[in-house]
């Protein structure tokens, strides 16, 4: 075999990889820190959907309360709970006049849920965050100094348990996936091309928000309230999209409770992935270039066997793929200080294709469980036993 003349197999797993440490770098090179400046400071009005949250409604919505920025109110939306969720937040509502609550029978999206409590708004700043999030009470104050006059959108950072804290494996697995997933954000987001957001820590114009007509193009699918909306604003809009990067800012997500809700959430993110080639199709080729490089990976013994790559070839491609991964991560922790998760690298260097080939199927297909609701193509099927 002469490892100077590449076979058919190796020219395209050469370029994948290439493409795959080209994207790398682009997401590296556009890590940059920005401070806040300064900003006026108007109504903002805090949305938050909520189904089946009455373990960790309470802890969210007293964070909410400490916020130390002036001038906010907080709407929470009960999305056809079936626990305690609607009884823990009309108490607050009750003893906080800044907080209001809407219920729904069950929108069967949180699109919808969000556009209800936007609609009650009277801020015409927007911050959304989840019902099981955590944050300062400098949150909203720090996002906001984000929110430059040519600002539609501020990107906030939110990481899956706190630095140093003891995850277990999943939630070690998790928080360094999800901690690369925002680095990428934050990457894009420096070099002007800003590829997804989380609902878990966004806010944005209600100007903005108008000029794409909020999510009713986007209201047929179940997931994207965040990516979608800030997809829009960046390809249909002159708002620039800003990213946060003062600790401050940051929000905390607890871990999935188990693998399949990991993998289902997962596979609801992806579920948006077709959409992509339209609205950004630079991240559809991205996720194309991952998703067939994984599939590489997994089937590099065999593709070996079958005398389709030569094995020393191989180990340059999973070794260039493992040291462009290490120093992504190393970057990472330049925002997220989590160096404990360092410990988990090995298992997510891994795991990690054959996650991306069950999600990006799944994703696909639109195959997930969410809130007691089982979808098909991203579209609500039924609703579930509780």
């Amino acid at each position: 075999m002469n490892w100077f003349a590449p076979r058919p197999f190796e020219w395209f797993l050469l370029a994948e990889i290439i493409l795959y440490m080209t994207g790398i770098l682009w997401f590296l090179w556009g890590m940059r820190k920005h401070a806040g400046g300064t900003s006026p400071q108007p109504l903002v009005s805090v949305v938050v959907a909520a189904r089946n949250e009455e373990a960790r409604i309470v802890d969210c919505l007293s964070l909410l309360a400490t916020q130390d920025y002036p001038n906010f109110e907080v709407i929470v939306v009960d999305d056809g709970s079936t626990d305690g969720t609607a009884e823990l937040i009309a108490g607050w509502v009750e003893a906080d006049k800044r907080f209001k609550l809407i219920g729904l029978s069950g929108s069967g999206s949180k699109k919808a849920a969000l556009t209800a409590a936007i609609a009650e708004a009277a801020g015409e700043v927007i911050a959304t965050t989840d019902a099981d999030c955590a944050m300062g009470n400098g949150w909203l104050s720090s996002l906001m100094t984000y929110l430059e006059s040519d600002v539609g959108m501020v990107i906030g950072f939110s990481q899956i348990g706190r630095p140093g804290e003891s995850l277990g494996v999943r939630g070690g697995y998790e928080a360094l996936d999800f901690l690369n997933l925002m680095a990428c954000i934050w990457g894009s987001s420096g070099r002007g091309h800003p590829m997804a957001a989380s609902g878990q820590n966004l806010l944005f114009r209600r100007a903005a928000y108008r000029e794409v007509g909020g999510y009713e193009k986007v209201m047929h699918r179940v997931s994207g309230d965040d990516v979608l909306l800030m997809q829009m604003i960046r390809t249909q809009t002159q708002w620039r999209i800003a990213f946060a990067s003062a600790p401050a800012s940051f929000t905390v997500h607890p871990p999935a409770t188990s693998w399949k809700e990991l993998l289902n959430q997962r596979a609801r993110w992806a579920s948006n992935a077709p959409l992509m080639a339209t609205f950004d199709p630079l991240f559809y080729g991205y996720m194309l270039i991952t998703y067939g490089l994984s599939w590489c990976v997994i089937l590099s013994p065999l593709l070996v066997l079958l005398g389709w790559v030569h094995p020393l070839f191989m180990a340059v491609v999973l070794g260039s793929k493992w040291f462009g991964e290490t120093l992504f991560f190393l970057r990472a922790n330049a925002l997220g200080q989590r160096f404990e998760l360092t410990l988990f690298l090995p298992l997510y260097m891994l795991l990690q294709p054959i996650h991306v080939a069950i999600v990006g199927g799944l994703g696909v297909l639109g195959v997930f469980s969410w809130k007691g609701r089982r979808h098909r193509w991203g579209q609500t099927n039924k609703r579930m036993d509780n």
